[in-house]
């Protein structure tokens, strides 16, 4: 997590969570169509000039509000919202800070990481390319946008910024391991090395070592790459932790076989692993083995309540198989638990539809459409559920934006109906 200072001396976070108020008074509103030229105006807490859009400054004249005072109340109350995991307060907060600031850098960044916590990594992406034209060598917007890239396995456009941060800050351990790991998934395991031989002797952890192998192995020197793994796995004190990271390496590449006989081997050298319990449970839901899958998701539940992603697939492998009614609390939870999460309000959607409550789905679908405008299967069910209440017009809408999407009507159905597996899962 990185951590800084923002225009007003208090601290921003990248990548937490958060919660806080959603003004709504009559100035907000106002400022949202606000696109007047920018004016600089005086901060009296220190005397700074700071940049306002003209029609902001009128609104708050008006007002009788001190401008600057205001605009830190919304920071500080979305940046409290961002950290309780309230994202949806989070950006009105944010947005509206940038409405009235739209150079300021601190609700930039944090304005990406909400984007990015609910997956959506376009917008993130296009707002963290905004803040460093701005401020090219803030490192938190750095980091996070090569970390949106890497969720998204994009390890080409995510290696640029984990260089540059590399490069001004070389002592950051976090910074050489994210730029080695592009660099060996991205097809130049060899340079990876010399950026991984050091750092695995001065800071010898489970991962670092494990990315060493993998590196070792892919630029031909298996018998390096052996003795690494040799000695990552004998170690008992890492040896659960190893297991572990070689199930998430197996399972990212789709060896499902190999992925669940590491979560298995981490489970037996520790019981008790957090997590493991929920990746053997996706790994069978990627192969389809459903009754394994369900047995694993609820131990990880039972040993984890709070886990959102075992909450998660636990509600939709019922929905995949049909247990509408089953799927519901868990789909509920899940949706309350990550409530910008478009899956989570896709698939209780679709169990709302098939349990006959069309009213309820068509509302849940619509916010699927409007947190991911670019998945046709949600706009395909949303057009079938609305075809089905005679509100044809805007059936037709909806399935007109999976034409958009360069996907024809016939083939959004027959995806939809197709026993596809569940999103989030390989």
């Amino acid at each position: 997590m990185i951590r800084g200072k923002s225009n007003w001396g208090q601290n921003f976070i990248f990548d937490p969570l958060t919660q806080g108020r959603a003004h709504r008074t009559g100035w907000a509103r106002l400022l949202r169509l606000d696109s007047s030229p920018l004016v600089c105006v005086p901060d009296r807490a220190g005397g700074l000039m700071r940049q306002f859009s003209i029609n902001a400054v009128v609104v708050f004249f008006l007002c009788g509000v001190d401008i600057a005072q205001t605009a830190q109340r919304v920071f500080e109350d979305a940046s409290e919202a961002l950290r309780a995991g309230d994202y949806a307060a989070a950006g009105v907060g944010f947005r509206k800070v940038l409405k009235v600031e739209p150079r300021n850098v601190d609700a930039m960044g944090n304005l990406g990481v909400v984007y990015s916590r609910t997956l959506r990594y376009a917008r993130a992406i296009e707002i963290y390319k905004h803040a460093l034209s701005l401020s090219p060598q803030k490192q938190g917007i750095l980091l996070n946008l090569g970390l949106v890239y890497l969720k998204q396995d994009d390890y080409t456009r995510a290696q640029p910024y984990f260089r540059r941060l590399h490069q001004l800050d070389p002592q950051n351990v976090q910074a050489a391991v994210l730029l080695a790991t592009c660099l060996v998934y991205g097809g130049q395991p060899a340079t990876a090395l010399a950026i991984l031989r050091p750092l695995a002797d001065r800071n010898p952890d489970p991962a670092t070592l494990y990315l060493l192998g993998v590196a070792y192995s892919r630029s031909g020197q298996a018998e390096a790459g052996e003795k690494v793994f040799e000695k990552l796995l004998t170690d008992a004190s890492t040896k659960a932790q190893a297991s572990f990271l070689l199930g998430q390496a197996y399972y990212d590449s789709g060896r499902f076989d190999e992925a669940e006989q590491a979560y298995k081997n981490t489970l037996q050298a520790y019981p008790a692993f957090p997590g493991a319990h929920r990746e053997l449970g996706k790994v069978y839901v990627s192969v389809r083995r459903n009754e394994e899958a369900e047995k694993e998701l609820q131990t990880a539940l039972s040993q984890d309540p709070e886990d959102a992603q075992a909450v998660y697939f636990l509600g939709a492998l019922y929905v995949q198989t049909g247990e509408y009614a089953k799927s519901l609390p868990y789909l509920e939870r899940a949706h309350r638990i990550t409530p910008d999460s478009w899956s989570a309000a896709y698939y209780l959607g679709k169990a709302k539809f098939k349990l006959n409550d069309a009213k309820a789905a068509v509302s849940l679908l619509q916010q699927a459409a409007e947190l991911d405008p670019d998945e046709p299967n949600v706009f395909y069910l949303l057009g079938t559920v609305l075809r089905g209440l005679g509100r044809t017009e805007e059936a037709r809408q909806a399935l007109q934006r999976v034409t958009e999407l360069h996907t024809t009507s016939l083939e959004a159905q027959k995806k939809f109906l197709r026993d596809s597996n569940v999103v989030g899962a390989r």
